[in-house]
């Protein structure tokens, strides 16, 4: 089944590679990249200039972004605060993390950890050498969200949540186009209020077993262990302390838990290849994401996408070099005027 929107125009993409460039060069673009959030700064001992390399996409008012860098420091001071407007950044660490000082509170965040980050408030902490996924929503958005009482992180049922929400926005935003802008917008901004809403005491206890909440944790769950061979109802069902009736239930629409599995097999294959931060081998994508040879790989791809997996790189690495948006001062202008 070849996918409608497979040759529609997808949405601009930010692209700041620092990777190649002496250090001067690359810490004056990661600096300009970062001018309306935060000043990095080394770190550490030896002091090494910091730098990072950032892939996203701008979808209407918010931006979603694969974010990778060194250890370093970010500082987000009064001065600042005073020029920039004041974002919601929803941080995901997919490795790393950081200390520090966020939302008047004082924090640690590792691997699977979200990091609400109120850019209201002053920040200052102390990164290891990371790649996040980055998303900004604008606080005019957000109305109805308690921000005074915003913690930097969530409870681990809703950082989950949050987490699922954000790795699927990234895995799909390449394929968005202009039509479904308005859309995605409306889902994740109604989502986001939901999510940080005051929440009752009991709130956990009934949520924990809402069919919505164990679906998109069972499509997470899947999502991270794509390359496992055990990966099937009977590992899922132990793995969420859930009955395989209720995976069978809850898949049905989609033609069952395995056809799913498959699916987003190759649905995070063709993410990947429209990644232009991803540089691994197509052999090696096949065999990270449970295909159980590369002619069984190649064969499902084209039967899905009616293209070569090969072909279907570089004609998305082509697309994304005539809309990638390579000046620091695109995202600025963004950051600036999105607020308005």
């Amino acid at each position: 089944m070849q996918d409608p929107q497979l040759h529609a125009p997808p949405l601009p993409r930010l692209y700041y590679v620092t990777s190649g460039l002496d250090d001067l060069d690359a810490f004056a673009t990661w600096s300009a990249v970062l001018s309306p959030l935060f000043e990095p700064r080394s770190c550490g001992p030896n002091k090494k200039i910091p730098t990072g390399s950032a892939s996203g996409v701008i979808i209407g008012d918010i931006i979603i972004a694969k974010v990778i860098f060194t250890a370093q420091d970010f500082v987000r001071d009064e001065q600042r605060i005073a020029v920039t407007p004041d974002h919601l950044l929803l941080h995901l660490y997919v490795n790393g993390g950081f200390n520090g000082t966020i939302n008047r509170q004082t924090t640690t965040i590792g691997p699977g950890k979200v990091a609400l980050i109120d850019l209201a408030h002053p920040v200052n902490t102390r990164a290891f050498a990371s790649t996040t996924v980055s998303l900004i929503v604008p606080r005019k958005l957000l109305d109805g969200v308690p921000f005074d009482t915003l913690k930097p992180r969530l409870d681990t049922l809703r950082n989950d949540l949050l987490a699922a929400h954000i790795r699927s926005l990234l895995e799909r935003s390449a394929q968005l186009t202009e039509a479904d802008v308005t859309a995605t917008i409306d889902d994740t901004v109604g989502f986001l209020k939901r999510l940080l809403a005051p929440m009752p005491d009991d709130f956990l206890v009934r949520q924990k077993d809402a069919d919505e909440n164990i679906l998109a944790l069972t499509e997470a769950t899947i999502r991270d262990h794509l390359a496992l061979p055990e990966l099937s109802p009977d590992w899922l069902a132990l793995k969420l302390d859930i009955s395989r009736a209720t995976l069978y239930r809850l898949f049905a629409d989609h033609g069952g838990i395995m056809r799913y599995v498959q699916e987003r097999r190759l649905l995070a294959v063709q993410a990947a290849l429209s990644d232009p931060l991803e540089t691994r081998r197509l052999s090696r994508l096949a065999s990270d994401l449970g295909f159980s040879s590369e002619a069984h790989f190649s064969r499902s791809f084209r039967a899905r996408f009616g293209s070569t997996a090969s072909a279907y790189r570089k004609s998305q690495l082509e697309a994304s070099a005539t809309i990638q948006l390579t000046s620091p001062e695109i995202v600025q202008h963004w950051w600036m005027t999105v607020a308005q």
